[in-house]
């Protein structure tokens, strides 16, 4: 059976598929076989897939509600990380794709609006017996508040915060409908999450 990694906020607009994307594409370059299921409604991953001129290297499944979500995962079941896509707002969806998972995935920026709405979607989550962590997302390291969010996440006894920061990149802004251009911190962020599930 794969590893199942749901990727949830509870907004929109939070760089969920971006996370979802690029994490697939490193996973597979480590040599994995991955699978990524988009369970919004809008079908972000399915329209970067079928945009993308170059075929990405690993399937782009639609799993729109719970019995699809369910059948994506079978068909995916040769995999060895399926990760799903998850919308904003869908108590239905996500609740399936957080039972599901094997871990929970929670992207977010580090300004004031993103870290409460994060703290929306961890107290959704508190309930749940997935493993949840926080990965930040977009940014800026020459701002302090970075560093002063991470110190606070630190001694969040109810989630893991990855030790691996994503930084703001145009590339990776730009990268909707290609084969995601990976830097290190993507790399560097698929090792830690693919390690944890080899403790």
């Amino acid at each position: 059976m794969p590893h199942v990694i749901s990727v949830v906020q509870s907004k929109g607009g939070t760089g969920k598929t971006t996370v979802t994307m690029f994490l697939a594409t490193a996973m597979q370059k480590k040599g994995y076989k991955v699978a990524v299921l988009d369970s919004d409604p809008q079908q972000s991953a399915m329209r970067w897939s079928s945009a993308s001129e170059e075929p990405l290297p690993f399937p782009t499944l639609p799993a729109p509600s719970p019995s699809e979500l369910s059948e994506g995962l079978h068909r995916a079941k040769k995999a060895d990380f399926v990760l799903i896509d998850t919308p904003p707002g869908n108590e239905k969806i996500i609740d399936a794709a957080v039972s599901a998972a094997s871990l929970v995935l929670v992207p977010t920026g580090v300004s004031p609006m993103e870290m409460d709405r994060t703290q929306i979607t961890l107290d959704a989550l508190a309930k749940t017996t997935t493993p949840v962590a926080v990965v930040l997302t977009n940014v800026d390291r020459r701002e302090k508040l970075a560093d002063t969010v991470h110190a606070e996440l630190v001694g969040d006894e109810t989630m893991a915060l990855a030790d691996v920061v994503i930084p703001t990149r145009a590339t990776t802004r730009k990268a909707f409908g290609t084969v995601p251009d990976l830097n290190e911190p993507w790399k560097a962020l698929a090792t830690e999450l693919c390690s944890a599930f080899e403790d």
